[in-house]
């Protein structure tokens, strides 16, 4: 069985170094991909994800596991560095389009990368123009979720993207229950509209 984050956290207090190493590897893809779909820049989101990790490492001592769980506290602190990027950059997202698909996870938790130009002639799920509708539906989902608003898009993302509960949302953001759900709601609503023409 695994061992759960706040039985790492503890062993990390106690000078195990291999245990932050696991803790790290575990999230660092969660992580980023929960900071570029907030921030709308997977560039920026490897810089924001090696921030938060370093901000867990300095206040690891800090951490009480009775307190809030570890992956409750590491979105906390990356949707915090997240909404400092966003005021930094005077809400100014860039946006970026390559020509790399990412197949998901397989059964060792590693994610496969796949060039829709160089694989085009040999698969034909990737053929260019089947490639590009999907990547027009993935950009307009992306470019949609940016555009709400902060108080709607960060809950959205921690819920439908990242697969947190409703408790553990109200945690990170510090809300009400049903204040949680409320925002979430609000927001499927304003995203369906906005992917109106695409549906």
């Amino acid at each position: 069985m695994p061992e759960l984050d706040d039985e790492l956290m503890e062993r990390y207090q106690k000078g195990d170094e291999n245990a932050f190493t696991l803790l790290v590897r575990r999230h660092q893809q969660p992580l980023v991909n929960f900071i570029a779909r907030f921030i709308n820049d997977r560039d920026s989101a490897e810089d924001l994800a090696q921030e938060t990790f370093i901000r867990i490492f300095k206040a690891a001592n800090r951490y009480k596991s009775e307190g809030a769980h570890f992956k409750t506290w590491m979105y906390h602190i990356a949707s915090n560095l997240c909404k400092n990027e966003l005021r930094n950059r005077g809400r100014h997202d860039r946006y970026r389009v390559d020509n790399v698909v990412n197949t998901g996870s397989d059964s060792d938790g590693d994610t496969e990368e796949i060039d829709l130009i160089a694989s085009a002639p040999a698969n034909p799920d990737f053929q260019p123009e089947i490639a590009l509708e999907r990547k027009e539906l993935r950009n307009a989902i992306q470019q949609a979720i940016s555009e709400l608003p902060e108080q709607y898009r960060l809950p959205l993302v921690l819920r439908d993207l990242q697969g947190l509960s409703y408790d553990e949302i109200s945690e990170v953001l510090e809300l009400r229950s049903g204040t949680t759900k409320s925002r979430i709601n609000r927001a499927r609503l304003m995203l369906k509209e906005k992917l109106k023409p695409f549906i």
